[in-house]
């Protein structure tokens, strides 16, 4: 892909690790101003040096943790305090748990994370995305959208029962049903929303778990992982190419279309999950 995005404005989630990290990278190489989010300033700053070196242009850091609903609203703030168009929103950061947490807000981590941020982060975007030409929203979703067969309405927040792979699981089904509502809610304004899965990717996910039998499963899977310039590849085209300009509400896999579960494709399912996102973040798209 060689995309020029002289002058194209890019933000990027969980650009400081994994295919974020790789994504922001390639994009930099195209020449987009790329602005990303870092829970860990170290981490960023190492990012930025990074940027720099390869690209001879400074990128920007805003630093929040995206467990937390109020840093996700400040990082927002924080983006459009800085009064620049929103060309590219990449939303990538992803946590997979091995036991229950909660959030600072008292909600479950991995749904938080994975699903809520993106929700609460895109829709304080949503004018800056409206009012800026040929906008694109890329969401990175996961084929493990299939573990579920469909979202436990009656036990979101996993407070009943929680199976690491079901509860990962359900929150990549909620961003491609998150990503089929607001590719409908935003179409008119000539913004296209897109998810993807990446692949098994040889990422940091899971990193925070240190015990017992879930490292080792990862050391086992790790051979068989992509490597994470092959697991981005998708992602950075839905940011760029132009032969996905006028396509919207898509899942790709590998640059292609791909199949979804049926609980993917359920309006109603979407409509119950945007309504219950609403309630918890208090945000309404306009």
């Amino acid at each position: 892909m060689n995309e020029n995005l002289e002058n194209k404005v890019c933000l990027i989630t969980g650009a400081t690790n994994g295919i974020g990290e790789e994504s922001a990278k390639e994009l930099n190489k195209m020449r987009a101003e790329i602005i990303f989010i870092a829970r860990n300033p170290e981490k960023g700053n190492r990012l930025k040096e990074q940027l720099l070196k390869e690209s001879g242009r400074e990128a920007t850091m805003i630093v929040a943790d995206l467990s937390s609903q109020a840093e996700v609203k400040q990082a927002a703030e924080a983006f459009l305090s800085m009064e620049k168009p929103l060309d590219i929103l990449l939303n990538n950061a992803g946590i997979m748990n091995r036991e229950r947490n909660e959030t600072i807000d008292g909600l479950e981590e991995v749904f938080s994370v994975n699903h809520l941020a993106y929700f609460t982060f895109t829709l304080l975007l949503a004018e800056k995305l409206k009012n800026t030409s040929g906008s694109r929203v890329v969401n990175v979703a996961s084929g493990a959208h299939q573990f579920v067969k469909d979202m436990n309405f009656e036990d979101l927040q996993s407070e009943k029962t929680f199976r690491p792979m079901q509860v990962y699981g359900q929150s990549k089904l909620a961003n491609i049903l998150f990503t089929k509502s607001l590719s409908e809610k935003l179409s008119s304004f000539g913004v296209t929303v897109n998810c993807l899965h990446p692949g098994f990717v040889s990422t940091g996910i899971g990193s925070n778990n240190n015990q017992g039998l879930w490292p080792f499963l990862m050391f086992l899977a790790k051979p068989f992982a992509r490597k994470t310039d092959k697991g981005a590849e998708t992602s950075i085209y839905l940011c760029c190419s132009s032969e996905v300009k006028d396509t919207t509400g898509e899942y790709f896999v590998d640059c292609k279309i791909e199949k979804i579960s049926e609980a993917a494709k359920d309006p109603k399912q979407a409509a119950r999950l945007w309504e219950i996102s609403e309630e918890i973040t208090g945000l309404k798209l306009n």
